[in-house]
């Protein structure tokens, strides 16, 4: 089972696959059970906040596919993380096909943003539900049926985990989990690889179903597989935001330690009338990927673009590359699990993958 992580554009646009056990390193994606996620996608043109004179961002680093219609299929899933046009991006959402099939699932003024721009079926447009413990209903769930009678079912999640008192809206989390399909062919080795490849079907398709209590019951004659998890949050959240959940559904789930936190490596800085912190970097994310042990983080939102405007004008950056990341790793070590110091430290440019894998 593994994660594949690909960086569209160097800074916060990726596509992550989900991958089964036993699925080839070859299209991944492809293989039944397997699930790919589309997140805050900006390829080409200017991310303008109010007006030029404002803020207009640009990449210097061109990213590795002009329009969404470049990937090799569409996305099950698109996740819009905030209304900014740096992570909601119009020219860039709207190259996909307007008979586009994959669900947008976005936070609620992202989607409000989106539904006026009437390109996609209002249905395929949804609020991301922000999590609350104890409330099933703050969790997106989307159940991924079994490859035969006697298997069980496998289940992606996903919730939003803002932060309180954020004038900004820019510090929150996304969680995702997943957790493929078990089949009494994953038991023969072999067997597995023999089934038809198609690509995933989306998630309004007969394909995927509605999860309820009993779909989410492990099968009597096989025992639920693993499940990957990711922490998505490229301007930092305090981990306190995130506690409730690790605690509660990555426990449940049995999904820690953390596959990989996404998260910005360079810390941000306006001052506190133009909002203060930008990105929390590497000092934010260091509690969150100690507290969950995360086996890779990814730098994200650290690209150098070029920033015009007046709110930019007096932004302070405090860089920290891997090395930083490693010393400082090494440093909170002490009473640490080991596991900390295996932790790997990613930068991905533009095009560039990687696969983290869970036995």
């Amino acid at each position: 089972m593994s994660l594949t992580v690909q960086s569209l554009n160097g800074d916060t646009a990726f596509l992550f696959t989900f991958s089964p056990p036993v699925a080839p390193l070859s299209s991944p994606g492809l293989f039944p059970g397997s699930f790919t996620i589309l997140i805050d996608p900006w390829l080409t043109g200017p991310a303008t906040i109010l007006s030029t004179i404002f803020s207009i961002s640009e990449h210097k680093t061109k990213p590795c596919i002009s329009s969404l219609n470049q990937l090799d299929q569409e996305p099950d899933l698109i996740i819009i993380s905030q209304d900014k046009p740096d992570h909601c991006h119009q020219s860039t959402l709207c190259s996909l096909s307007n008979h586009c099939q994959s669900t947008i699932l976005a936070t609620p003024s992202a989607a409000r943003k989106i539904r006026s721009w009437k390109h996609f079926r209002p249905e395929l447009v949804q609020n991301l539900p922000k999590f609350v413990p104890g409330h099933g209903k703050s969790l997106y769930r989307l159940v991924l049926p079994p490859f035969s009678p006697r298997g069980s079912c496998g289940e992606v999640t996903v919730t939003w985990m803002p932060a309180k008192r954020d004038m900004t809206g820019l510090h929150h989390a996304i969680g995702i989990t997943y957790r493929p399909p078990c089949s009494v062919l994953s038991a023969v080795s072999g067997h597995y690889l023999n089934l038809p490849m198609s690509p995933p079907a989306s998630p309004g398709s007969p394909r995927t179903i509605a999860s309820s209590p009993r779909t989410l019951s492990p099968s009597p004659y096989n025992d639920r597989e693993k499940t990957l998890s990711v922490i998505y949050s490229p301007h930092g959240v305090p981990y306190e935001i995130i506690r409730p959940y690790a605690s509660s559904h990555l426990v449940n789930e049995s999904a820690l330690p953390l596959t990989a936190l996404i998260h910005s490596f360079d810390r941000v800085e306006n001052p506190w009338y133009l909002g203060g912190n930008i990105s929390a970097g590497s000092p934010g994310g260091m509690q969150i990927a100690q507290s969950l042990l995360a086996k890779a983080w990814i730098s994200a939102h650290d690209a150098d673009k070029n920033n015009r405007g007046w709110s930019v004008k007096q932004v302070r950056i405090g860089k920290f590359d891997s090395d930083n990341i490693r010393g400082m790793l090494l440093q909170g070590r002490q009473n640490k699990p080991c596991t900390l110091s295996e932790m790997q430290i990613i930068n991905l440019a533009s095009g560039d993958e990687h696969r983290i894998e869970k036995c």
